[in-house]
């Protein structure tokens, strides 16, 4: 795989975006205009409803998933998948290839009749949640993508890229049992040496 391969997700998922918020302002928000049925309440209700509801909804269509969709952005790196995204808050999440245990394809209703897929990554210190440590959404080639994070993984086990998290640590699959072993017992004599000059 090509070193620090960058992947964007596809026009459509701005399309997604508006499309779930929209479904969500139908079924969950604009039933509450029914209020104004209430005498008490009348047009006056409505009018206002309708007004505070338009002021959301007008810059949330057409500029923050706008905003949203350009700030997406995932790295395919030889040793791990790298996810920028946020508007207001950045973040930046990295997942080595090393840690990952799963790879998810979600895709709902909208996603399928949009064309559309995403990866949800998951690691060894992710297995008691529910939730991805990193997802890739809004993909249009979802299944290559899929497989070509899978086959890093794959590349990487089996090439044995054992790689210390520190800088000059040493990793433990790298010491044979017998030479981890040998050490401590080293150290068990000098500690023991060492206290009992101090008596």
């Amino acid at each position: 795989m090509e070193n620090g391969t960058v992947i964007s997700p596809h026009e459509r998922l701005k399309a997604k975006y508006r499309i779930n918020t929209l479904l969500i302002f139908v079924f969950l928000i604009f039933p509450l205009v029914f209020l104004g049925l209430i005498p008490e309440l009348g047009w006056w209700y409505v009018a206002i409803f309708m007004a505070a509801n338009i002021l959301w909804l007008v810059p949330v269509l057409l500029a923050f998933i706008p905003a949203y969709y350009r700030s997406l952005e995932y790295e395919l790196s030889n040793d791990e998948v790298i996810v920028h995204k946020g508007v207001i808050t950045k973040t930046v999440d990295v997942v080595p290839y090393n840690m990952i245990t799963n790879i998810s394809i979600k895709r709902g209703p909208v996603d399928r009749w949009l064309g559309l897929g995403s990866l949800a990554i998951h690691t060894a210190g992710y297995s008691q949640s529910s939730a991805a440590e990193a997802s890739l959404v809004g993909l249009g080639e979802y299944e290559d993508i899929h497989k070509r994070i899978l086959s890093a993984v794959r590349e990487y086990r089996a090439g044995g890229a054992t790689k210390p998290a520190v800088e000059g640590a040493v990793a433990l699959e790298e010491a044979s049992t017998t030479d981890l072993l040998a050490r401590i017992l080293e150290e068990l004599q000098a500690l023991r040496e060492s206290l009992d000059s101090q008596e």
